[in-house]
């Protein structure tokens, strides 16, 4: 025994050491010099006929100052309270009514200063949500419980690896507010701050250990007033070329980074290699499968599906983060029913998905026969017109419809059951979550009125007439502004700050808008955000947004181009698959779906159906796309992979 005490003292007197060594560390790395670089947009007026800015555009798409993440119990929300008490009482009323969301955004100001930040809940059914934040955050802040090392393994193994990819700037925080409380002990804690460090530093994380926010605050708003911006990011993580800075003081960000000559450096490509088609290969081709023209040949018509003659009016994918052997497709039609179908992963996506998708719920292995089918997951029956809009709630568990009944209806994914039913006075040509307040829903009607309703009570929270029906809504990745497509081509953008303010309009095009989809900004091609917006006067226009710094107000829409689409009477859909440079993908009247790059512009068409094409849509691991037209055939489409015939 005492020989084992002996060794455990020399066990804690070399991990004392070894803290202190990397105390020393930091330290030193935080008083090196290094610089910074300053940077902003100029806001435009009116829809202007030019060619996008590219000035500034490695930064834009994100928008929130800090993030906040943790497992659950780490404290995230005592500390955050704190932090709202001591900087900006102001903001009580606001947390207090927020604080249960899953995702619930502060406006706060701090000694002086605007400081978006993102509370996030620690509940593992939100951390797909959570995840999707991380690109649009300049930090991230991790936290955990200084007495729970459960909670540092989270951190560790899930929330800094995920946000690292993502390009955010991180903090592992560790809380010292139940320490404090209940007393140390010193062994424990020791060996868990090093562990932190360590970690920290393979994930080129700063690290701090309080019980309170005040003090990272404050560094992380010194580096934003020095004009510090994450690194743009390419698809797959790896850090995207950007200028050295020049000048300036050391900041917390040039000491994290000084940390990679420690372990082996960063992977920056040169340039972007741009891939030559659509979509992500996810099917393996045979020989006798392989064309012999252009790249286009590559993407295949491989299954189609027909519930009924009843013409398909929009289709969405959900649950893709939340099983790993399928997916969902969610199909309306005209005569107001919902068909769920399950489409299982094929090889080549599973493998993907090991990465880009971790965190996916391990579902019983389907049997190999059901990789090539689709299965119905459930039907929903309640409509008695025409569906015009369908979404998936924040956790993905209900599908949202509205129809040309004058009704906003919720359901039950897995088993078709109508949960919610709200009424109209008109006709509901499209609705809308809030994004930082999911139990509050915009829905617009055809007598042209917006309506804010409260999930829990159906309460109307607000009423905004605008110039004429609403027919496609759309939140920017801000959650800040509506887009808001009408009949007579414009776009009216409304702020969603404590309900909608109207903040100005653009009048697009002579044709109605049917569609507006949100493409977020692309540093790693220098492309600003984006709107794809289908009319039927034959164009989609494709439609830059230009945002104010430093908090992100959105101030223009700037055109860049129009494509033709033929499109004169039906409510087209288009979507974005972000392969290569970005492709807008549209349905058409003249039954091809339109495929355009949109660096090039240069037009493909995918031709396999014989009426119509009206719905598109494409998964978020852009390896599937789903067309679907005027007489209810839904047409999947893949490309094909031959890399394997080259090897033989």
């Amino acid at each position: 025994l005492r020989g084992e005490l002996e060794q455990k003292e020399k066990d804690m007197s070399a991990l004392k050491d070894k803290l202190s060594v990397r105390d020393q560390q930091y330290k030193a790395l935080l008083h090196s010099s290094s610089s910074s670089v300053a940077g902003g947009t100029v806001p435009r007026s009116g829809l202007q006929s030019t060619r996008p800015s590219r000035a500034g555009t490695a930064t834009q798409g994100r928008y929130v100052d800090i993030q906040l993440v943790g497992g659950q119990g780490v404290g995230k929300s005592w500390l955050l309270e704190r932090l709202i008490k001591e900087c900006d009482p102001s903001q009580l009323r606001q947390f207090e009514e927020h604080r249960v969301n899953l995702v619930a955004q502060y406006n706060l100001t701090i000694e002086g200063k605007p400081l978006k930040m993102l509370d996030c809940s620690g509940q593992a059914k939100a951390m797909p949500v959570v995840e999707g934040w991380f690109a649009k955050a300049k930090w991230v802040v991790v936290i955990y419980d200084l007495c729970d090392p459960k909670s540092l393994q989270f951190a560790l193994e899930n929330a800094l690896p995920k946000a690292k990819i993502a390009g955010a700037n991180l903090v592992l925080f560790g809380n010292t507010g139940k320490l404090e409380s209940d007393g140390p002990n010193s062994g424990d804690t020791q060996a868990i701050v090093m562990k932190a460090k360590d970690g920290a530093a393979q994930h080129l994380a700063y690290t701090d250990e309080r019980s309170t926010l005040v003090h990272i605050v404050r560094r992380i708003l010194q580096e934003i007033d020095q004009g510090f911006n994450p690194e743009p990011r390419h698809q797959d993580g790896s850090a995207a070329d950007t200028p050295p800075r020049k000048g300036g003081a050391m900041t917390i960000t040039s000491a994290v980074e000084n940390f990679k000559n420690w372990f082996g450096g960063s992977n920056n490509p040169k340039s972007l290699k741009l891939t030559e088609g659509v979509l992500k290969p996810s099917l393996k081709g045979s020989s006798q499968m392989r064309g012999t023209v252009a790249p286009s040949a590559d993407l295949r018509a491989v299954q189609q599906l027909q519930d009924s003659e009843s013409a398909v009016t929009c289709i969405c994918f959900g649950q893709e983060r939340l099983h790993k052997q399928y997916i969902l497709l969610a199909a309306a039609s005209k005569d107001g029913t919902v068909v769920i179908y399950r489409c299982y992963r094929t090889q080549k996506e599973l493998a993907m998905m090991e990465v880009a998708f971790a965190g996916g719920s391990e579902d019983e292995p389907s049997p190999s026969e059901q990789r090539d089918q689709i299965v119905v997951h459930s039907r929903l029956v309640g409509h008695s017109r025409a569906i015009t809009s369908i979404f998936f709630n924040l956790l993905e568990d209900q599908l949202v419809t509205t129809s040309i009944d004058k009704s906003v209806r919720f359901w039950q994914v897995d088993t078709g059951e109508m949960l919610k039913v709200f009424t109209d006075s008109s006709p509901v040509p499209v609705a809308a979550f809030l994004p930082f307040n999911p139990q509050v829903f915009v829905a617009a009607n055809s007598n042209a009125v917006l309506r804010l309703v409260n999930v829990q009570n159906g309460l109307v929270l607000q009423k905004l007439k605008v110039e004429t029906e609403v027919r496609a809504l759309k939140f920017d990745d801000t959650g800040a502004f509506l887009l808001a497509g009408t009949k007579n081509g414009s776009i009216h953008v409304l702020e969603n700050s404590e309900g909608l303010k109207f903040k100005f309009k653009v009048h697009l095009a002579r044709g109605g808008v049917t569609c507006i989809t949100f493409v977020p900004a692309r540093p790693e091609q220098n492309m600003p955000a984006s709107l794809l917006v289908n009319t039927s006067d034959s164009s989609v226009t494709i439609i830059d947004c230009t945002y104010e710094a430093p908090q992100g107000i959105l101030t223009n829409l700037t055109l860049r181009n129009r494509v033709k689409v033929a499109h004169s009477l039906l409510p087209l859909k288009c979507c974005f698959s972000p392969s290569g440079g970005g492709y807008l993908i549209s349905g058409s009247e003249d039954r091809e779906v339109y495929i355009y790059n949109l660096h090039t512009y240069k037009v493909q068409h995918l031709k396999h159906h014989v009426v119509p094409v009206v719905a598109v849509a494409v998964n978020q691991q852009d390896t599937l796309l789903a067309s679907a037209d005027s007489v209810g055939r839904i047409v999947l489409w893949r490309r094909l992979d031959f890399s394997h015939l080259a090897e033989q």
